[in-house]
């Protein structure tokens, strides 16, 4: 079974072929300016892909799964998608729910990229884990090890926070995002001192939080790290993150489908 699967971002749009759960290539991605120019080309050029894969794996149909926290952005790609290929186009939400279990008091109202993220790093992993995601916001959220959702917090991102730094001060320039090195223990420029409390503010809270999981979960779980912004922030912070897994929330997407088709 071949699907491509799309997630619409806050700041980005993901686009992948998945053929039974696995993708052979990276993922594509575009800005929100640039699908203006960019969507069309993409869409048939991955569905054809998806087409092929499809054919050569003997199943029968290729369909197109969207996933978004962007409902405007999300629509209009399935307009396209409809326009410019002859796929099937289901919206995780609204035309399919995540196979996910969860403990939370408000569902409704939880971000399916959460879940998405959540259910892909629960298949890699089979155990209580824990999905760092760094985008837009800094997510990091809870799967025990029955694979049941418990929730998890919710941040600014790196880009966010430096981005409100500035705006809401009268000083502080634009920052020049730059991973701060270890034997750093100050900033000796306001640039170097936004840096180092951007980067080791945002490593403290997810220390903290992986305690508080921890603690709940009565063991320390298998972290992942996912997101634009992952390897930037976590990726010299050694014995804290245990994989870094690109691309989960396109994975999850997929794999909704593809349980959706095993009913």
């Amino acid at each position: 079974m071949s699907v491509l699967a799309i997630d619409v971002g806050n700041s980005r749009v993901g686009f992948n072929v998945f053929t039974r759960g696995k993708a052979q290539d990276p993922a594509t991605r575009l800005t929100h300016a640039e699908l203006d120019n960019e969507l069309a080309a993409t869409l048939k050029t991955l569905f054809e892909k998806a087409q092929r894969e499809t054919r050569e794996a003997e199943d029968e149909e290729t369909e197109i799964i969207v996933a978004s926290v962007v409902p405007a952005i999300a629509d209009r790609i399935a307009a396209s998608a409809r326009q410019y290929t002859p796929a099937t186009v289901r919206t995780i939400g609204r035309d399919l729910a995540v196979p996910l279990t969860t403990a939370l008091t408000e569902e409704s109202t939880v971000g399916q990229d959460r879940l998405l993220a959540a259910m892909a790093a629960y298949v890699n992993v089979e155990k209580a884990c824990v999905i760092v995601h760094l985008g837009s916001a800094l997510v990091v959220d809870c799967i025990d090890d029955e694979g049941i959702f418990r929730g998890g917090a919710i941040a600014p991102g790196l880009h966010m926070a430096a981005k409100a730094l500035h705006a809401f001060t009268a000083q502080l320039p634009d920052a020049i995002l730059t991973p701060p090195a270890d034997d750093v223990p100050y900033g000796r420029s306001t640039q170097e001192a936004m840096n180092l409390g951007l980067y080791v503010g945002m490593r403290g809270a997810i220390r903290e939080l992986l305690e508080r999981y921890a603690t709940a979960l009565g063991a320390w779980p298998h972290v992942v790290a996912t997101g634009g912004d992952a390897t930037a922030l976590l990726g010299n912070t050694e014995g804290l993150v245990d994989s870094f897994i690109p691309d989960l929330v396109l994975q999850g997407a997929a794999l909704t489908w593809e349980k959706s088709r095993e009913e």
